[in-house]
C-alpha cells in the first residue's frame, strides 16, 4: 500500500511522535509498502521531510493526493503517528473521515474519548472497570483551589497530578501534601486547561497490554510491566533513564493474566474496538485499576506496544499489516450522502 505517515504535530509530546515515525516508517518499508513521510509543523503546515515543500489536499477519486508546486503524494491509506493533542484525540481522525481517506487506528470517538482521561474513567466505571478515586476540575476551578481542597483531601495523599489530555507523562506531578497541590495544578494547567487529581495507588506494579480490533473480534498480547528506573514513570525514566526495564511477559499468575487481558479487551472495546491501542494498568495485592488507554502508543525502539506483539507472537510486519488492512476496510453505514 501506500501509506502516509504523519508526525510531528502541536502537541508536547512532539519529539517522541518524530521517533515513533521512525520506526513505523521503517518497518512498513520492511513489510513491502511505499512510504511517504509528512510532518506537521508546529504552525499546523504539512511538509514533506526532508523537503521545504508545503503540501495542500487535493480532491478526486482514489488515490487520493496532497501536493505541492512541484509535487504530488498520491496514497491509499494514512498512519498518524501523532502522540497527544491534535493527533491522537480525534482532531487529525475527524479531518480524515471528512476527506474520505482511511485512517489507520482508532476512529474520531474512541480516540477522543481515550484521550480525556475524565469521561474514560467515568465509561469504565459504567463497565464495572474499576479506575482509581480521583478528582476533576478545569482552569477556572483551578484558580479558586480553596473549595475543592476538601474533597481533594479525602482522597488521601500522596496524589497524582496530570492533565486530563496527554500522555507521555508530560505535565504530571506526584504531590504528597495539600501545601504541594497549588503548584503541581499549575504545572498541569500549562498543558491542558483540564485537570486530574488521583489518589495514588499503594505500592503499585505498572502493567500494559497491547490490543488491537477490527469491530467484530479484539485481540490482546500478553501483558507486560513497567519497572521504572525512578520513582515513578515519569517522562525522564520513559525516555531518558538507563535504569528503566520492560519485563515481558509480566510476572503474573495464569489467571491474574487472563483478567487483565480479559479487562483490556472491554476497556477497548468501549472505544468501538477498533484498530489499535495500549492499555495500561496499576495493580497491587488489592486489586487492578484502568489507568489509560493510549490509542497511538510509542513505537519508538524502547516501546511497549510492539515488544508486547513480538512476545505474543506477532512480528511487526504482520500487526502493521492486520493496522493497514482494518483501516482501508472500514465501511460506513448511514452516515454520508449516497
Amino acid at each position: 500500500m501506500r501509506v502516509l505517515v504523519l508526525s510531528g504535530g502541536r502537541s508536547a509530546e512532539r519529539e517522541i511522535s518524530l521517533l515513533s515515525a521512525k520506526w513505523v516508517s521503517a518497518e512498513l518499508k520492511l513489510a513491502g509498502h511505499h512510504v511517504t513521510e509528512v510532518i506537521i509543523e508546529q504552525d499546523g503546515c504539512w511538509m514533506l521531510k526532508g523537503s521545504p515543500r508545503k503540501l495542500s489536499f487535493e480532491t478526486g477519486p482514489v488515490p487520493w493526493k496532497l501536493s505541492s508546486e512541484e509535487k504530488t503524494v498520491p496514497f491509499d491509506v494514512v498512519f498518524p503517528v501523532l502522540h497527544g493533542s491534535y493527533g491522537e484525540d480525534g482532531t487529525v481522525q475527524g479531518l480524515c473521515a471528512t476527506a474520505g481517506w482511511p485512517c489507520a487506528g482508532t476512529p474520531v470517538m474512541g480516540s477522543a474519548v481515550a484521550m480525556e482521561k475524565h469521561t474514560l474513567k467515568k465509561l469504565a466505571i459504567n463497565a464495572s472497570i474499576p479506575v482509581v478515586p480521583w478528582v476533576f476540575l478545569d482552569e477556572n476551578q483551578s484558580s479558586s483551589l480553596e473549595s475543592l481542597k476538601e474533597e481533594i483531601a479525602s482522597l488521601g495523599f500522596p496524589l497524582f497530578v496530570k492533565p486530563s489530555r496527554l500522555g507521555s507523562s508530560v505535565g504530571i506531578s506526584k504531590v504528597n501534601s495539600i501545601d504541594e497541590l497549588k503548584a503541581a495544578i499549575e504545572n498541569a494547567v500549562n498543558y491542558d486547561s483540564l485537570v486530574l487529581v488521583e489518589k495514588a495507588v499503594d505500592s503499585p506494579r505498572e502493567i500494559e497490554v497491547s490490543v488491537i480490533g477490527n469491530g467484530l473480534q479484539v485481540f490482546s498480547s500478553v501483558p507486560g510491566e513497567v519497572l521504572p528506573g525512578r520513582e515513578w514513570y515519569d517522562y525522564t525514566a520513559k525516555y531518558n533513564c538507563g535504569d528503566s526495564e520492560l519485563d515481558i511477559p509480566a510476572s503474573l499468575s495464569a489467571s491474574r493474566s487472563e483478567n487483565i487481558r480479559m479487562m483490556a479487551e472491554k476497556a477497548f472495546q468501549l472505544l468501538g474496538g477498533r484498530g489499535f491501542a495500549r492499555v495500561d494498568f496499576l495493580i497491587n495485592s488489592q486489586g487492578i485499576w484502568l489507568n489509560e488507554i493510549n490509542t497511538i502508543p510509542g513505537f519508538t525502539s524502547i516501546s511497549m506496544f510492539p515488544k508486547l506483539w513480538a512476545a505474543t507472537g506477532m512480528d511487526s510486519g504482520k500487526l502493521l499489516n492486520f493496522i493497514l488492512e482494518e483501516a482501508v476496510s472500514r465501511i460506513e453505514h448511514g452516515l454520508g450522502v449516497k
